[in-house]
């Protein structure tokens, strides 16, 4: 046979299976498990970290302590799950169902680990923190990391300045307070762009604490919420 018909052959075939898995080689894509709520989001978080980092991870027949932990927000709910030492929180916010997300956080204080990522209804996941050993030091880096990022450091903070002038340890498990020290060029907070500012060299005091490898509150000079960026009440 020539090769010329031994093509045209091979072009009928991969046509006359177009439509039940196309071509030997190219297997059509497997779409990923639907989520359509809260548990659906815990169990394919689940899946993924015993997939892809190879953590002995609770499976789909566990049984879990289920509550809801909604934290008073408008259009938002959050569902925490407990078992044997690990806690799994599922937010999700109210919106159009093409919209919608659901942020997962799993943590295990006895492993002293946290992973925090995003599902989507069609079982997409992407990371938003890796998985992630609760230290100190880790801890300290993400306090750290957050006030070089507030906008009033951005703005005009003094890069050489900043210093970790103090810590301390909470009472809960992986809990730490830590206090970051810097100048700014001028007076003021936060973004501070088209106002007209002092050239005077400013102090700040910033306390953040982090809980559980998560910024749980961040004010500085006992007056600004570095968090939401507005004077504190």
């Amino acid at each position: 046979m020539s090769g010329a018909k031994l093509s045209v052959m091979i072009a009928v075939l991969c046509l006359a299976t177009l439509f039940v898995g196309a071509c030997k080689g190219e297997p059509s894509p497997t779409p990923g498990p639907e989520v359509e709520d809260a548990a659906d989001a815990r169990d394919v978080a689940l899946s993924y970290l015993q997939e892809q980092e190879g953590q002995d991870v609770p499976d789909a027949a566990t049984e879990w302590d289920e509550a809801d932990v909604t934290p008073g927000l408008v259009g938002a709910a959050t569902r925490e799950f407990t078992c044997d030492g690990w806690t799994v929180r599922v937010y999700s916010p109210v919106v159009a169902p093409e919209n919608i997300f659901y942020r997962v956080t799993i943590t295990n204080i006895q492993l002293d680990w946290r992973w925090q990522g995003t599902v989507k209804p069609d079982g997409t996941i992407t990371e938003v923190s890796p998985l992630t050993q609760m230290s100190e030091e880790a801890s300290q880096a993400l306090a750290e990391e957050f006030v070089r990022n507030c906008p009033t450091f951005i703005f005009d903070g003094m890069a050489e300045t900043l210093e970790l002038t103090n810590t301390l340890t909470a009472r809960c498990p992986f809990c730490w307070s830590f206090t970051f020290e810097f100048d700014s060029r001028h007076a003021g907070y936060g973004d501070r762009t088209g106002q007209v500012l002092a050239e005077v060299i400013t102090h700040h005091r910033a306390m953040i604490m982090v809980e559980l490898h998560e910024i749980k509150s961040a004010v500085m000079d006992d007056k600004w919420d570095m968090v939401r960026q507005e004077e504190v009440e």
